[in-house]
Parts: structure tokens; C-alpha cells; sequence
């Protein structure tokens, strides 16, 4: 549910839950029971109830990057933008560049794919955008896997993605910036009520606030917990989202809230 664009804008009505998560890394099984644990709706009968927003990292790490790339190619209630993981392993394969540390950050997966398959699934991820603006119930909000370039607000900075005027460094930043949210940055990205990333690693599986950005990797890389956000006029983080956070109970293997 994604175009070959860097910034995509969609406008959405409140009717059905929309839902926000980042850096799954390839824990297809953990992403579909923190979803079935908030009774995420999936589709019927062709039509789209409740939406996810993937932040980026869809793959490495984990056991099952192929199997989520392609549920979110194939559901029409998943979006995703593109994560560092993804850019490494495009410039791995396609580029022949930085394959060590591709493989050194969970890329062995793709060892396991024939050709076709590889070829077919880094093509969708290619297609995936960079950042989205979504128009909810008179809110817009941003998302974007690590960080705006500085000295960006969100409009300039999706503008010059629509114009495909940025530069390679600014992509890179807006893929691997760690700057903002280690220096704990509190000014407000301007014209945006809200940016959610992912990248930075939150601590007590808790949204990190930083101004108007939201930093949710809820470290779901380890397979044994979820962190979610829903939208929620009102919510307990900047009064635009509900938070979900769960383990893995080691003794029960049962998800449980926190």
C-alpha cells in the first residue's frame, strides 16, 4: 500500500482504528499477536477496516523478514515506509556496497531466497516511501523512520521529496539520525501537529517524547514484546495517541499487558 513516491499524503476518517508501529524486524509472529492482543480488524470481505503504519525496518533480526515483507505487500490494511534496514540491504544487493554490514545486522536472511523471490520482495521494498503525511480528523501527522534534516520543518522537508530534490545526505538522516533524540531534543518540528519515528530504541517500552516527535521502536527485535500506538483524540501522548505496550510471559509464552 505504497507508491514509488518518498512522500505520500492520505487523508483519513476516524471511523475504523488506525494503528502505529515501528521496527518489527522480521518478528512476523509477534507483529500478528500484539495486533489479534488490541483486536486489530483486518479486512473483510474486501473492505478495509482498522489500518497499521509500519515506521520502517520490516526486516533482519528476526526469523520471518521475507513473510512480513509480504504481508504488508499483500494487505491492504498495512503501510510501511522505508527504515535503515531496508536501505542497507538495497545498497547490499543492488549496489554491492556495505554488504558486511548488512550481514552483520541480520541480513543472512536473504541467503534462504531464490532469486525471483529476493528480486521481486527489494523491488517492493525500493517502492516503499520515505515519510507520510496523514490528515486525521483535522490532525496531520508525520512519519518518518529516524529524523527530519536539519534545518527542515515537515513542509519543506516533504517538499523537497516531492520534487526529488533531496540530497543523499538528508535521506540518510532521515533514515539513521540518533542526534535529536539522544540530545533529547524539545523544540517542535513546525507545520505538523505530530512526527512518529522509530530507529532509537526506547527504554520501559514507553513513547519517547521529544517536542512533537514520538520515538516508538519498542525494541521488538528481541521477539518477546510490542509497542503500539493508536489514534486516539486525547490519548496520553500529546493528546493524539493511546499507548500498548506487552511482554512475552517466558512461562506461558502469553503476551501480557504492562
Amino acid at each position: 500500500m505504497a507508491g514509488k513516491a518518498m512522500h505520500e499524503y492520505l487523508q483519513l476518517d476516524t471511523h475504523d482504528d488506525i494503528y502505529f508501529l515501528s521496527d518489527p524486524h522480521g518478528q512476523f509472529g509477534l507483529m500478528q499477536d500484539v495486533l489479534n492482543k488490541v483486536g486489530f480488524r483486518y479486512p473483510e470481505n474486501g473492505h478495509v477496516r482498522d489500518r497499521l503504519f509500519i515506521l520502517g525496518d520490516l526486516i533482519d533480526r528476526g526469523p520471518d523478514s521475507l513473510r512480513l515483507l509480504r504481508e504488508v505487500q499483500q494487505n491492504p490494511a498495512f503501510y510501511a515506509i522505508q527504515g535503515n534496514h531496508e536501505q542497507m540491504a538495497l545498497q547490499a544487493i543492488h549496489e554491492g556496497c556495505d554488504k558486511a554490514l548488512w550481514l552483520m545486522n541480520g541480513g543472512r536472511w536473504h541467503e534462504d531466497c531464490d532469486q525471483e523471490t529476493l528480486t521481486e520482495m527489494l523491488a517492493f521494498a525500493a517502492s516503499l516511501p520515505l515519510c507520510y503525511t496523514l490528515q486525521i480528523n483535522g490532525h496531520q501527522i508525520g512519519l518518518v523512520h529516524a529524523g527530519v534534516p536539519e534545518p527542515y520543518d515537515w513542509q519543506h522537508f516533504t517538499r523537497q521529496c516531492d520534487a526529488e530534490c533531496l540530497t543523499q545526505e538528508d535521506k540518510t538522516y532521515a533514515l539513521w539520525d540518533r542526534k535529536a533524540f539522544t540530545h533529547d531534543a524539545h523544540t517542535n518540528i513546525a507545520h505538523i501537529d505530530a512526527v512518529l519515528m522509530g530507529h532509537n530504541i526506547v527504554t520501559g517500552l514507553k513513547p519517547k517524547v521529544c517536542g512533537n516527535r514520538v520515538y516508538i521502536d519498542g525494541a521488538m527485535s528481541m521477539g518477546d514484546r510490542g509497542m503500539l500506538l493508536r489514534y486516539r483524540r486525547g490519548g496520553e501522548v500529546l493528546e493524539l495517541f493511546q499507548e500498548f505496550a506487552f511482554l512475552r510471559e517466558k512461562a506461558t509464552d502469553y503476551l501480557v499487558w504492562i
